[in-house]
């Protein structure tokens, strides 16, 4: 099999298509409407890629945000909408893809491809050792913070939420995301423990924790960790 793929949606006619289409290219598939069972697929078989059906009119976010807590590999998502701004919503909050309905069958195969080619190139390349954002520099090798030429000392805990933030600079990453990635499953996190640990490190990294450029809140989603362009 070329790789696993979990289908979920309410349209049951998009996914018993879509389905069919991945099984003659020799992917692995199954379905699921979304709800309780979905996720419980989700966790027992970690599929390779996961396409969600969002109705965005049936304000359905919520679910994405629960789907993207516990996922680890790509999202594409399929959008019921009328307004394009809402493919740049699901972007923002952690989707690598995201197409509004109706959909070609053949486009949805293609992109799909594609999503799996390069989460499997990065997965041989292995973790950056060196991340550059203009003045600041994380160090994975030697775990080593400097900003301005000058060392940050960081807690364990702390580098661990940064690289966090860092490996997925640009994307939303919800609490609850962030706990389950730095302390796992049996870890004491939570969105709460997560938001002291942001804030310690606006403390420390930020010219104006007040006003944060770099680890940035978007209200009632996440933290953005944001690529400052070079001056």
């Amino acid at each position: 099999m070329l790789g696993s793929i979990l289908l979920i949606d309410y349209d049951a006619a998009i996914t018993g298509e879509l389905e069919a289409a991945f099984v003659r290219e020799g992917y692995a598939a199954d379905t699921a409407a979304p709800g309780v069972a979905a996720l419980r697929k989700l966790l027992v078989e970690e599929p390779d890629l996961v396409i969600l059906g969002l109705d965005c009119v049936r304000g359905e976010w919520g679910f994405c945000q629960r789907v993207l807590t516990f996922l680890e590999n790509p999202l594409l998502l399929l959008l019921t909408t009328e307004d394009k701004l809402d493919r740049t919503r699901g972007l923002e909050m952690g989707a690598d893809d995201c197409m509004i309905k109706p959909v070609i069958t053949a486009e949805v195969v293609a992109r799909t491809r594609a999503l799996l080619r390069r989460n499997a190139m990065q997965a041989t390349q292995g973790p950056r050792s060196l991340f550059v954002d203009e003045r600041f520099v994380i160090d994975l090798a030697c775990r080593e913070v400097r900003l301005d030429g000058q060392c940050v000392i960081l807690t364990p805990t702390e580098f661990r939420v940064l690289c966090c933030l860092a490996k997925h600079a640009g994307q939303v990453l919800s609490p609850d995301r962030l706990a389950l990635q730095v302390w796992g499953t049996k870890g004491k996190g939570s969105p709460e423990t997560v938001k002291v640990y942001v804030h310690r490190l606006r403390q420390k990294l930020e010219v104006d924790p007040r006003h944060p450029q770099r680890i940035v809140t978007r209200r009632g989603i996440g933290y953005l960790f944001s690529v400052r362009p070079e001056s």
